[in-house]
């Protein structure tokens, strides 16, 4: 066997193993027996040594005949093989998905057999390194805090390298969801391995049903250890919606969410929730926010901590959509750019102006000094010399002048971002937290229904609905595929017996099986309307859904703070494909951002549009000037995105003049 410091580092340490609940594995009553690791694995493959075993199979450390070449050769034992399908099963998709991703941070995959026993194998690069799981245990070992932080931040370029690499993965459709230090290597020469694919999600594959079996005699309860079964992933760092599918489904965002765990251990030491892995996934289920990263004893970066926050976020539209994301925001920061995470102070965004122009500072200061030597060397030159200094000083003045006037500006400019900012997290905080709370509300009536009848019984359940939530216009509950049997209030009694069928949102409420908002659209009754559908499920089947229909404008008006709201002051609320649901200028109503024409005419409205389009939240500004104006029309906006279901994002955006 090689030295542990020169073998393949693929066994994680104790405190990351796998773990088993309920255990899919099979339980192994005696010990495996090894084979001979200096014969021969196969005819093409030679075997020099073991690295690890454990969850019914092991890696060895062979050398490929044909090449010339050391290889890592990953084997299912052959009892593993022939007594746990589904064992089989995810080993064989684990090499399968590896072996598509082609990154460097990636291990490739050279091959895939089978032995004459029957197990599969593959044969992998060899890896050398440690975890970074060991790497960060290393940095904690300071005996000050203040150093143990800074050899963990120094840590920060590797974790940007795996966010490239599930970008990378997240771009081919591939989520990995047990992202955690122990399935992450740190080579020798800068390399940066994500390991571990086992668990990844396929977009458009069926996912694997985890077998329930007998729990082993002696059960773990370690937070750290991936959990194989009812629930997929590793508790210490598994996205809300992995424990408790009431938070959606799982995502490209559940990665971001475990690598803002990883984040938040560079720079707190540990991961955000501790405990035994129960405990933890009961904080996970829960509404209350994940612990913030911010540590007023440690000199951490507050943009580092806004970054790790919105990471941590448990409602996913609060998060960064994906690694990409992240990965740009943390290069960001360590190219000393600005985060758009974070919301800077004037004073610091001050001090970053000085700290970018320093060399141009300095050659001003340079020049003024030579003037003023000049003008005491020249004193033989009297006159000449005071109308020189003269005007110096009055050109030094002018340059003071023009560079208050451009730092008030600045300061002015960020003052407002920042307040539009924060007005615009507030109105869509308090917009989604209304939503949610009506469809949780429609979702408990549902899950009152027990049978077909209970449906056209259910006018009772409907009123109590209007009673809780007074900002709906109505309620409606459907017999699938789309007729209305009961609504509330009485006064749309002429809705029953219709026929919604053929409706976009009923149709798709029907075919996900999950809550969904529609498009705003012109109801019967004469109004525009938006409709929220929440499916009523009944073993396999949807006999039908509960529906609430809202005035767009009424209820998002009803949701604006005074606080949010002033005369210099625009607020727009907008549907994903642009259409403006609310407008503080009622006459804007119903025009879609994105493709009026008259928007054309104003080109940075048009690439202010663009950037609302593309981006969950930031902060932008654009200038027009009508013909009736003197001066041009400026205007600094801010934007954050709300997502109450899955099949639908609002923008909330806040503009003010200056």
């Amino acid at each position: 066997m090689l030295p542990e410091d020169d073998a393949t580092i693929i066994k994680p340490q104790d405190h990351d193993l796998t773990r088993v609940k309920p255990r899919p594995y099979p339980q192994l009553l005696e010990p495996v027996a090894s084979p001979a690791l200096d014969g021969k694995f196969n005819d093409d493959y030679s075997l020099r040594g073991a690295v690890g075993v454990g969850g019914g199979g092991q890696v060895l450390l062979g050398f490929d005949e044909r090449i010339g070449r050391e290889v890592a050769i990953k084997e299912l034992l052959d009892q593993g093989a022939n007594d746990d399908i589904e064992l089989n099963t995810r080993f064989l998709r684990e090499a399968r998905i590896t072996g598509r991703l082609e990154h460097p941070g990636i291990v490739p995959v050279y091959d895939l057999g089978t032995k004459q026993s029957g197990a599969p194998y593959y044969v992998m690069r060899l890896v050398r390194g440690d975890t970074l799981a060991k790497a960060l245990k290393a940095c904690n070992t300071e005996l000050l805090a203040e150093h143990a932080l800074s050899r963990r931040l120094s840590l920060l370029d590797r974790l940007i390298d795996v966010c490239e690499a599930v970008a990378y993965a997240h771009s081919k459709g591939v989520i990995h969801r047990d992202l955690k230090p122990g399935n992450i290597v740190l080579g020798p020469f800068g390399e940066t391995i994500v390991l571990d694919w086992g668990l990844a999600k396929v977009e458009n594959e069926a996912d694997l049903a985890p077998t329930t079996v007998a729990k082993p005699s002696q059960p773990s309860d370690d937070a750290e250890l991936t959990r194989i079964g009812d629930i997929l992933g590793t508790p210490a760092y598994m996205a809300p919606e992995q424990a408790n599918p009431d938070f959606g489904s799982v995502d490209t965002r559940s990665d971001v969410f475990a690598l803002g765990c990883i984040l938040y251990y560079l720079l707190t030491g540990h991961p955000p929730l501790r405990g035994s892995a129960d405990d933890i996934l009961e904080q996970l289920s829960s509404l209350a926010p994940m612990p913030s990263a911010r540590d007023p004893k440690l000199p951490m970066p507050p943009e580092l901590v806004a970054i790790c926050d919105k990471a941590l976020a448990k409602d996913k539209s609060l998060r960064f959509p994906n690694a990409v994301t992240l990965a740009e925001e943390l290069r960001a920061f360590r190219d000393g750019r600005l985060v758009s995470a974070y919301a800077y102070s004037r004073g610091e965004l001050l001090r970053r102006f000085i700290a970018r122009n320093k060399v141009v500072l300095a050659a001003s200061l340079a020049v003024l000094l030579a003037i003023l030597l000049g003008a005491g060397l020249a004193f033989n030159f009297g006159v000449e010399a005071h109308k020189a200094r003269q005007l110096a000083v009055a050109e030094g003045e002018v340059v003071k002048q023009e560079k208050q006037q451009v730092e008030r500006a600045l300061a002015d400019v960020t003052r407002i971002a920042n307040e539009n900012l924060t007005a615009a997290n507030q109105v869509a905080a308090n917009i989604l937290g209304n939503l949610n709370q009506m469809r949780m509300g429609m979702q408990q009536a549902a899950d009152a229904l027990r049978s077909v009848k209970d449906l056209s019984k259910s006018d009772v359940l409907l009123e109590n609905l209007r009673q809780d939530y007074p900002r709906a216009e109505s309620f409606a509950t459907t017999r699938a595929p789309g007729t209305i049997v009961a609504v509330a209030p009485a006064k749309y009694s002429q809705a029953m017996g219709a026929d919604t069928s053929q409706l976009e949102h009923n149709r798709l409420a029907l075919a996900r099986g999950v809550p969904v908002l529609s498009r705003i659209y012109q109801a019967p009754e004469g109004f525009a309307a938006v409709t929220m559908v929440v499916p009523i499920k009944q073993g396999n089947s949807i006999p039908g859904f509960i529906s609430m229909r809202i005035k767009p404008v009424d209820f998002l008006s009803g949701l604006l703070a005074a606080d949010t709201q002033s005369k210099k002051r625009t607020i727009w609320i907008v549907q994903d494909d642009g259409l403006i649901l609310y407008d503080t200028d009622p006459r804007e109503i119903g025009l879609n951002l994105f493709r009026e024409e008259r928007f054309n005419q104003i080109p940075e409205l048009r690439q202010l549009a663009k950037e609302i389009a593309e981006q969950d939240s930031g902060v932008g500004f654009y200038q027009s000037q009508l013909a009736a104006q003197d001066q041009p029309s400026r205007q600094i906006a801010a934007w954050a995105s709300l997502r109450s279901t899955e099949n639908r994002v609002w923008k909330v955006v806040v503009l003010e003049a200056w």
